[in-house]
Formats: structure tokens, sequence, C-alpha cells
């Protein structure tokens, strides 16, 4: 987003600053970017769509608006995990999951939540197969029928954000996990460093 004239990769720190900590190979502070980009558009928005959500009575929309946020933010830290490849999508999704969200999520389950909710939500903005986001089930994840799925999203934000924390650890002990990220970094946002002269929200 444009904050005063600049492209902003938080609300605090710009693209320019991202990449100024990219070039200098200032770990802390690429870590403390990419900590507070992930807190701010994905975990902090969906948490406060959930807090919302228990005080009302008609709260399909927000509990749908928070699924896909957190639906989202698995998209966005799987693809820095898998070193941000073209395509293998399924793949990267499964994984991070099956790694960074386990024992709720084997890679079967993985897979059938990749297909019904991920693609649902990302390419048509619908769950598909007859599932649902409900705060009606105290589990993170419920199979119904032996076919259905049903999701807590308040359930789910929580094993995201563990799953997160879990993954900035490995990353700040991993120093090939660290430069997966770093060139990941350089190759998605190429186009925003520097850049800060119209008004495109990002």
């Amino acid at each position: 987003m444009i904050i005063e004239n600049e492209l902003h990769y938080t609300s605090k720190h710009t693209f320019a600053e991202l990449k100024e900590a990219l070039d200098r190979d200032d770990k802390d502070k690429v870590m403390e970017l990419f900590k507070e980009r992930v807190k701010e558009l994905y975990l902090e928005p969906a948490r406060l769509l959930i807090e919302h959500a228990k005080y009302c009575k008609n709260n399909m929309g927000f509990l749908f608006s928070a699924g896909l946020i957190c639906v989202s933010a698995i998209d966005f830290l799987s693809r820095f995990y898998a070193g941000c490849p073209e395509n293998k999508v399924r793949e990267r999704f499964v994984d991070w999951i099956s790694v960074y969200m386990k024992p709720h999520f084997d890679k079967k389950l993985a897979t059938k939540f990749y297909e019904d909710f991920r693609n649902g939500l990302v390419h048509e903005c619908r769950i598909k197969n007859g599932g649902e986001f409900t705060l009606r089930s105290e589990e993170v994840i419920y199979i119904v029928d032996q076919k259905y799925l049903r999701v807590n999203p308040r359930n789910l934000l929580y094993l995201v954000y563990e799953g997160f924390e879990k993954y900035v650890n490995d990353i700040e002990n991993d120093e090939v996990l660290y430069e997966e990220l770093k060139n990941c970094l350089m190759k998605d946002f190429e186009n925003d460093f520097g850049k800060g002269d119209d008004t495109n929200e990002r």
C-alpha cells in the first residue's frame, strides 16, 4: 500500500527498506519485516474477524473471510518454504501443512483441505464439496459422513499462527531455508522495490 508516497511492505516499513536489508544480508531485519508483514496482513485481520464473529448472530461472512485469510496465509508461507517454484502449488501447500500443522493434518486430509478449501476459496471464492467454516465444532477439522469437511476457523488460525512461529524458528536456524526466503523475497517483490509514485494498493 502507498503511505506518504512510498510503497510499504508493512505499515511501518517500505519495500525500499526491505531491499536494503536484503542487500546488506541483514538477517535480523529481514526476519523482523517478514514476521511483521505476516502478522499485519494475515494473522491479525483473521483474529479480529473471528473475534467479531463471536458476537454476531449472523456470523457466516466473518468466518468465511477469516478462513479465506488463513488459507491465503498458508499459501503465502508454503511458497517461501518450497523455494517459490512456478508450479507444484498442491505439493508445497500440503507439505507445509503436513510439517507445521501436524498432528491435526496428515497428507490425505491436507490434500482434501487443499482441494475443497484452498482451491475453492482462491479460485472460485467458495468452499467446495459441502465443506464449511463453523465455530460449532471444537475440533480444528472434522469429517462429516466421511466426505464433508467442517473447519473451525478460530482453531485453524491458532494452528496457522503456531505453525508460523515454528517455521520462523526453522528459518532463523537453517541457512538453506533463510536463503530460500531471501531469494523468494527478491523474486516476488522485484517490481515493488523502489516503487512509490502511484496509488496502487498491494
